[in-house]
């Protein structure tokens, strides 16, 4: 078959690929996350296709917002001013009647107020009246960190818990949220008198053994936090048995406690005809069955705040910040829910319910239910209610979870921002500080401006929250990382008024596989036929036709594709035939060259090309010189580091190390972590090879003590490294399978290499070279003995050198050495008394410089107080790697 056949072919091929996991992608990300199967493949691709979507934020120019919208800041010239957060609520209850008096439409808090306020119990009292006094204006927040997976039954039981731990405070009667769904004959029934029995047992056996655990006779014997901690127990214990309610794993379907239920059970369905009469099992089994997966997310347990505050509160809503896979934000939930019981279970999110007192509006959710009892969100719609009849002002693009895209209108500060510390002064005016357009650059700049404060806060939606560093509210997102989490709810908020959202393709899932088969199949037609020159023109020219396109519908149209497919279809295909010419087409000395590059310096790897031969998979014996270095503590440094900075400084310490390596005529085996692995002598043979690796050995201490110097101007952690070196016969070549090889060296002296790079720690030396390389390069390297050791997994002893220079030792070095030889000899005549005196002058007259005399001290008083025995060779036996 010709080559423009098979490429062809090729190219089709990777587009029916490439169709067939886009069906399959788009029902991977269409389904709520919760429900999702795991998959490493697919949630990396996904990762991959959000950053690339993250470049068109990026590109496209900022816009600013005419919202009535401001985020009241804490921030962190008011903890400077007004004192560390959180303030009293006193202070809160002043800021927030300023507020309101000033004329603002709502104050929303991205805060919770969880414990009462025991240094001034008259605060919360303040803070309450407050609230009292303007429901319809103040909407408190809370949150949950429970997102849950419980089957699709089990939400009777959650609605219950929900209720049972405090969720009849966070969701009261609210005219502006409705849920219109087709209920169940079962969602009907009164199920609160039986969970109620439940759940008392399970929060009586709870205390039972919390009072146990601590000694204690009854519950009023129990401190402030150790009733704080039964009572999160018993919350939590009621949402981890809605997990298994109805399972095999229900502990009150136990042999022992069935009998005891079933009564229960029967009272709740006395009423259903179709269900009064079944047996308890077929009963059971009739509500399992009965119920499919709810698409909005579910969460357990939620914060709420101190009852003082949440009873007169009309409205309270949740501050989650929900996270794509790769821990960005970029969408924004709508609302959440604790099990699906209507008019309970629901709690909105805070820009969504701040929107809503803005009108007066009222959103209304649209659930549809499939004939099999599948449900999925239909549509989304707000309503303006001062009208008569209500007008229906927008239909939102809500996703199946109910969530919208954020539609960013830069990096932070975007929108108005008002230091918290501007509420507590009497001045006529207000610093606000905002982004606003450059007409030059056409660029967002920040600004600081003052307003009337009467003018500016009539009518606006306010959100208070932290902003300042120390508070920790965070996040990432596709403009910048470290965007305040207030500024999200802001957002969106902005992005309600406006109606400006940005929305995905909603038949995409249908047509872009297509799309993907066919222009692709057209691509590697056209990329078969063409050559190399003119295929990568067209490719070049096509990704940047694509790729304006692209960014034209995302900033004129709002409409964000998953694009990344089509890239990825085209860099495939493209890449698949250029492959396959490219191994028919090249010779395989390029392929060599290509891949021996990496590992040896290029005047090594045209060396090589000269004779492929010793590539072959297999080993041949030769005599060589092994080389190892690591960097010492490396592991307690990896510690300290995040990962993005732990790999730039292993980038910095690398990359020059390898290249001394090469320098020297040394090939590159591998790294391992921190440390480098190498060897002299081949792929092509050097009668110099101990001396090669020698002279890169100390080249790369002169190397270190210039990283030393540059990590601690750039406030990194301080490096040090051993290096071990050893001549001997070893195996070099192609080593692996006919699928995997690498070229590498194995035998025992490699492993003596390995040994003596570890050795370094017990003497305080850096290199340490064997007796067998000290014999090739004695005439051009000044070394000194300094132990005969028996290494961990050999039984010949080995005398074990410390390179020092190349050429003559000079001055202070030359005299250290004669003082250590001397007293070095005389500790091997055991003469120890003698050699302690000598090793102790040595270390003190080059103190730190000299850890090899402080070790021989030790030894040397160790034997003056316990003698050797009397067939002693002076061999010391090293008990680790």
């Amino acid at each position: 078959m010709k080559t423009e056949k098979i490429s062809i072919l090729i190219g089709i091929t990777v587009s029916a690929l490439f169709m067939w996991f886009g069906f399959h992608y788009f029902k991977y990300v269409d389904t709520p996350a919760i429900q999702r199967p795991y998959s490493p493949f697919l949630e990396g691709i996904e990762v991959l296709d959000l950053r690339f979507n993250d470049i068109k934020y990026k590109i496209r120019p900022p816009s600013q917002s005419q919202a009535p919208v401001a985020l009241i800041a804490i921030d962190d010239a008011s903890v400077r001013e007004i004192g560390r957060f959180p303030w009293s609520r006193e202070m809160i209850a002043e800021m927030t009647d300023n507020l309101l008096k000033l004329g603002a439409k709502s104050v929303s808090f991205d805060v919770i107020f969880a414990e009462p306020e025991t240094s001034n119990p008259q605060a919360d009292s303040a803070f309450a009246k407050v609230i009292s006094d303007n429901p319809d204006r103040i909407v408190l927040g809370t949150f949950s960190e429970n997102l849950v997976d419980f089957q699709p039954h089990q939400d009777l039981c959650v609605a219950e818990a929900f209720l049972a731990t405090g969720g009849d405070q966070l969701v009261k009667i609210n005219p502006s949220f409705a849920i219109d769904e087709e209920t169940h004959a079962i969602d009907d029934l009164n199920w609160a008198p039986l969970f109620a029995t439940l759940f008392q047992t399970i929060q009586e056996r709870e205390q039972n053994d919390l009072l146990k655990s601590l000694g204690k006779k009854s519950p009023e014997e129990l401190s402030t936090f150790q009733k704080n901690n039964l009572k999160a127990r018993q919350s939590m214990a009621l949402f981890e048995y809605c997990k298994t309610w109805l399972t095999k794993h229900d502990i009150f379907l136990s042999p022992e406690n069935i009998g005891q239920v079933e009564t229960l059970y029967h009272d709740v369905v006395a009423d259903a005809p179709d269900l009064k009469n079944l047996k308890f099992e077929d009963l059971r089994s009739r509500i399992r069955k009965s119920y499919k997966t709810h698409p909005i997310p579910q969460y357990g347990e939620w914060t709420p705040n101190t009852l003082e505050l949440q009873t007169p509160a009309t409205y309270t809503s949740s501050f989650i910040a929900q996270l794509d896979a790769d821990g960005y934000v970029r969408r924004y939930p709508l609302f959440f829910r604790s099990g699906h019981k209507l008019g309970t279970s629901f709690i909105p999110s805070m820009a969504l319910q701040s929107f809503l007192l803005s009108g007066p509006y009222r959103a209304e959710l649209k659930m549809a239910t499939a004939k099999d009892g599948e449900k999925s969100l239909d549509q989304f719609n707000i309503y303006d209610t001062s009208k008569e009849p209500e007008v229906k002002i927008a239909s939102y693009p809500v996703d199946g979870s109910g969530q919208l895209l954020i539609n960013y209108y830069g990096r932070q500060m975007s929108l108005p921002y008002v230091s918290a510390k501007e509420l507590f002064n009497d001045e006529p005016t207000v610093k606000v500080t905002t982004s606003v357009m450059n007409q030059e650059s056409k660029q967002l700049v920040i600004q600081t401006k003052e307003y009337d404060k009467k003018e500016f806060f009539k009518d606006r939606s306010l959100i208070v929250g932290a902003t300042a560093v120390g508070l920790y509210d965070l996040r990432n997102t596709p403009l910048e990382a470290n965007y305040p989490g207030p500024e999200l709810h802001l957002t969106m908020l902005a992005n309600l008024f406006d109606k400006h959202f940005l929305r995905q393709w909603n038949q995409e899932a249908q047509w872009l596989p297509v799309v993907l088969f066919v222009g692709g199949t057209a691509l590697a037609v056209a990329w078969a036929l063409l050559g190399s020159l003119s295929s990568l023109l067209g490719f070049v020219v096509f990704i940047l036709v694509i790729g304006a396109l692209d960014l034209w519908i995302f900033i004129k149209h709002n409409l964000l594709i998953h694009s990344f497919l089509i890239y990825a279809c085209a860099f495939a295909g493209f890449g698949a035939i250029q492959v396959f010419k490219y191994f028919t087409e090249e010779k395989k000395k390029k392929e060599l060259k290509s891949t021996f590059s990496k590992y040896v310096s290029p005047a090594v790897v045209d060396e090589l090309l000269k004779d492929a031969a010793n590539l072959k998979l297999g080993g041949r014996r030769e005599r060589m010189t092994a080389f190892f270095s690591d960097v010492r503590g490396f592991t307690t440094i990896s510690e300290k580091l995040p990962p993005e900075e732990l790999s730039r400084v292993l980038n910095l310490y690398l990359t020059p190390m390898t290249d001394i390596v090469f320098k020297n005529s040394g090939t590159l085996d591998k790294y391992m972590g921190d440390a480098i692995m190498a060897f002299f002598g081949a792929p092509v043979k050097d009668p110099n090879h101990a001396a090669h690796a020698c002279r890169c050995a100390l080249e790369s201490l002169v190397k270190l003590k210039e990283l030393q110097k540059e990590f601690s101007d750039k406030g990194l952690p301080h490096i040090d490294i051993g290096i071990g070196i050893n001549t001997g016969e070893m195996s070099v070549g192609n080593m692996g399978s006919n699928i995997v090889q690498n070229y590498t060296v194995m035998g025992d002296s490699v492993n003596l290499a390995s040994r003596l790079e570890g050795i370094n720690k017990e003497y305080g030396t850096r290199i340490v070279i064997s007796e067998f390389t000290y014999n090739d390069v004695k005439d051009t390297f000044t070394a000194r003995e300094i132990d005969r050791v028996r290494v961990k997994g050999k039984l010949e002893p080995v005398r074990i050198f410390e390179l020092v220079c190349e050429g003559a030792a000079k001055d202070k070095t030359a005299e250290l050495m004669t003082s250590f030889q001397a007293g070095y000899e005389l500790y091997h005549q055991k003469r120890f008394a003698e050699a302690k005196q000598v090793f102790e002058k040595a270390q003190g007259n080059w103190g730190s410089e000299e850890p090899v005399s402080e070790l021989y001290i030790e030894r040397c008083q160790e034997y003056m107080d316990s003698p050797p025995p009397q067939d002693w060779d002076g061999v010391y036996v090293m008990k680790t790697k």
